[in-house]
């Protein structure tokens, strides 16, 4: 349950942070006017308004203006854990703000939780403000690319299929299996998703698992060999010679080119 095992009535009569503030406002004052505080929420929704419109200029300015306010000490005495808490919570904003803005619900979790787990291990301020700002451009990306496939207007069919195929990335996925689980002939499907894609339903298997081998390839800690398990092949070399097919370069060189976190170019 959501409130733990407490019961009701011991949840509300147990002692509260807002209690201490109603006997005692001074906390809250000396607050409000030190340097402490949080950005205007203005200012906040004008970010997740550029985000949504994947408009970089106005990214940039808005980030210029959020640079006037001091960043909330969400930890005290310790700078570097203080920006993670900081860094973690406009992740978990931004994952919501993509999920509205109709990026794929299972894969802005996903996303999340790379970054996330990326976030717990820096060690140094630049690198933390750095991946702040690749994580906006990232999840910008992916909620542009989320609008552009719906403004294509696939059949009910092809979503059907797409569906199933993000939902079974980790699995041995065949146009067999998905004909099957949306009750279609398979020939049929094959030749309704190829009109509605442009491509055949392996490729876009394929293309879909690559996309997600490229974020926890940067993002996470997995080893080639768990990363091809995780997504369905059923041995690395495969997965090596199909990344490699697909980005033209192998795993290994596609994580050496972009190790380091300063470098905002590369692309998913």
């Amino acid at each position: 349950m959501f409130i733990g095992n407490l019961k009701l009535n011991d949840l509300l009569n147990s002692p509260k942070i807002s209690d201490m503030l109603l006997r005692d406002d001074s906390m809250f004052q000396e607050h409000a006017y030190s340097n402490a505080t949080h950005h205007p929420f203005e200012l906040e929704k004008e970010l997740y308004a550029a985000i949504i419109e994947g408009d970089v200029d106005q990214v940039e300015e808005v980030g210029r203006k959020y640079n006037e306010y001091h960043v909330a000490n969400l930890c005290k005495n310790n700078t570097i854990r203080s920006l993670k808490n900081n860094l973690i919570c406009s992740c978990a904003l931004i994952t919501r703000v993509a999920i509205q803005s109709g990026l794929n619900e299972r894969y802005a979790y996903f996303l999340s939780d790379l970054y996330i787990n990326k976030i717990e291990s820096l060690i140094s301020e630049d690198a933390i403000v750095n991946l702040n700002s690749v994580m906006i451009l990232d999840f910008m990306s992916q909620i542009k690319k989320g609008i552009i496939s719906k403004e294509k207007h696939y059949s009910e069919l092809t979503n059907e299929a797409i569906s199933y195929i993000e939902k079974n990335l980790c699995k041995q996925i065949t146009l067999q299996d998905v004909s099957t689980s949306i009750n279609v002939n398979n020939s049929y499907l094959s030749r309704v998703f190829n009109k509605d894609t442009g491509m055949s339903f392996s490729q876009y298997v394929h293309e879909s698992r690559i996309k997600k081998a490229k974020h926890l390839l940067l993002f996470s800690d997995s080893t080639l060999i768990e990363i091809s398990t995780k997504l369905g092949y059923c041995t690395q070399s495969y997965f090596n010679k199909t990344f490699k097919k697909f980005t033209g370069h192998t795993p290994m060189q596609f994580k050496e080119m972009n190790l380091n976190i300063r470098d905002k170019s590369f692309q998913f």
